[in-house]
C-alpha cells in the first residue's frame, strides 16, 4: 500500500512537471515566431464568428478590424465562439494597434480566463500565446476593453488562432 501511494505521489509531481514543461517549450516556441505566423491557422481575423456586446464601433475590414469599445471598464467588447474539434491546445497571434486606452485579448473555456494578454499603452501591441484546452467542446476568443477611465480605440491587424491535437 505503501509503493502504491508512493508510486501515486511520483505519478501527481510528474504529470504536474510534464505539463508545467510543455507549456514553457510552446510559449516559447510560439514567441519566437512572433513576427511569422504558424501554417495554416484554423481561424483567422475574418473567419472567426465575431458577436459584439455593445462597441461604440466595430467596423470589419479586409485586413483590419476597427473597434472603438464603450465606456464599461474591463467590459468584453467583441467575442468569437468555436468548436475546439478534440483539440489538446491553443496557440494564439495577433498584431493590433492601439489608439488610446486598453485592451485584454484572450481565450475563455467554461467561462474562464485559460490564456490572456494586456496592454495599456498606445502604440503596437503584438504578442502571442499558448495554452492547454480543458475537456470543454469550445473557446471563446475575447477582445474587452482593459481602461478604467473609458473607451478604448484599436486597431486589429491580425488575430491567429491555432488548435492543435
Amino acid at each position: 500500500m505503501i509503493a502504491g501511494l508512493g508510486a501515486w505521489l511520483f505519478w501527481s509531481q510528474f504529470s504536474n512537471l510534464s505539463t508545467l514543461s510543455w507549456f514553457y517549450e510552446r510559449a516559447q516556441y510560439v514567441h519566437n515566431l512572433r513576427g511569422s505566423a504558424l501554417p495554416n491557422p484554423d481561424y483567422d481575423l475574418h473567419s472567426l464568428p465575431w458577436k459584439q456586446t455593445s462597441p461604440k464601433l466595430f467596423d470589419l475590414q479586409p485586413g483590419r478590424l476597427t473597434l472603438v469599445t464603450n465606456a464599461e471598464p474591463f467590459g468584453y467588447q467583441l467575442f468569437a465562439a468555436v468548436d475546439t474539434n478534440g483539440a489538446k491546445a491553443a496557440d494564439i497571434q495577433f498584431d493590433v494597434n492601439i489608439e488610446s486606452g486598453g485592451v485584454t485579448i484572450g481565450l475563455l473555456q467554461a467561462g474562464k480566463w485559460i490564456v490572456n494578454n494586456s496592454s495599456q499603452r498606445a502604440g503596437p501591441f503584438v504578442d502571442s500565446n499558448s495554452t492547454q484546452l480543458g475537456y470543454g467542446r469550445s473557446i471563446t476568443v475575447v477582445i474587452a476593453n482593459n481602461n478604467a477611465a473609458g473607451e478604448t480605440r484599436l486597431t486589429v491587424n491580425s488575430f491567429r488562432l491555432y488548435l492543435r491535437k
